[in-house]
C-alpha cells in the first residue's frame, strides 16, 4: 500500500463488505439501468408545459420484515400519482434506500417505482429512483443531485409531496438544522406551502458535495 490512507480505506471497505452494506453503490450507474428510460426522455420534455420540474416522494420503510412497501408509502404515492395526472410535473422522483427494518431485502425507491407502475399505470419513463437516501435530509440532497446530474432545470420549482406529519417536519420542525448538523449545509430552499401535503422547493447545488463521514449514503 503506497498511499497513507490505503490501510484505513481497505479496512473500511472490508468492514462494509462483511456486513453486506453495499447500498452506496447499488443500482449504479442508474442512468444506464433503472433510470435509463427517464434519463433518455429528459431532453425531449417541454418544461414550459409544467409548473414543476419533479414531484419528490420521500420513502417510508415498513416495520415488518416481509412487507415490501408500508401503508404510509402507499398513501404518499397515491398523492403523487394524483399530482402527476394533474400534469404538475413530468417526473416523479421516488426516494429511499434499504433502511427499515434492519437488513431488509427491499429497497424503498424500487418498491415505490413498482407500485406506481402497477397500481397507477404511470410510465416507467416518468419515474426516477433515488435508492440511497436514509433520512429526509438525504431525500432532498440526493434528489437535488439527480436534478443537476441529469440536467433537469434546476432553476425551476420542484414539489415535495408527502404525508402531513413529514411535510410539517420539513417546514417547521427543524429539518434545516438537522441538515446542517449531519450534512454541513441545507440541500434545499423551501418556497411556498400549498396545503398540508405539498411544499414548493428549489434544489441547492451544494448538494453535489460528498460526505466522507457517511459511507452508506455519501
Amino acid at each position: 500500500m503506497g498511499l497513507f490512507f490505503e490501510p484505513s480505506l481497505q479496512f473500511a471497505i472490508n468492514f462494509l463488505d462483511i456486513n453486506d452494506r453495499d447500498e452506496a453503490s447499488s443500482f449504479e450507474p442508474m442512468e444506464q439501468q433503472e433510470n435509463k428510460a427517464t434519463f433518455e426522455r429528459v431532453a425531449t420534455i417541454n418544461w414550459d408545459a409544467y409548473k414543476y420540474s419533479v414531484l419528490l416522494v420521500p420513502g417510508y420503510g415498513p416495520e415488518e420484515e416481509k412487507t415490501p412497501l408500508s401503508p404510509v408509502a402507499k398513501f404518499r404515492l397515491k398523492l403523487a400519482a394524483e399530482r402527476y395526472f394533474e400534469k404538475l410535473a413530468p417526473i416523479i422522483v421516488v426516494s429511499g434506500g434499504r433502511v427499515h427494518p434492519f437488513r431488509t431485502p427491499y429497497n424503498e425507491a424500487i418498491e415505490m417505482k413498482k407500485f406506481l407502475i402497477a397500481r397507477y399505470e404511470i410510465p416507467e419513463n416518468a419515474i426516477l429512483i433515488e435508492p440511497h437516501a436514509r433520512h429526509t435530509t438525504t431525500n432532498f440532497r440526493n434528489a437535488a443531485r439527480l436534478i443537476y446530474r441529469y440536467k433537469l432545470p434546476s432553476d425551476k420549482k420542484a414539489l415535495v409531496t408527502t404525508t402531513k406529519y413529514q411535510s410539517y417536519y420539513i417546514s417547521d420542525m427543524g429539518l434545516d438544522k438537522r441538515s446542517i448538523k449531519e450534512l454541513g449545509y441545507v440541500p434545499f430552499k423551501l418556497l411556498k406551502r400549498l396545503n398540508k401535503n405539498d411544499i414548493e422547493f428549489l434544489p441547492i447545488i451544494t448538494s453535489l458535495h460528498g460526505n466522507a463521514m457517511e459511507p452508506l449514503d455519501p
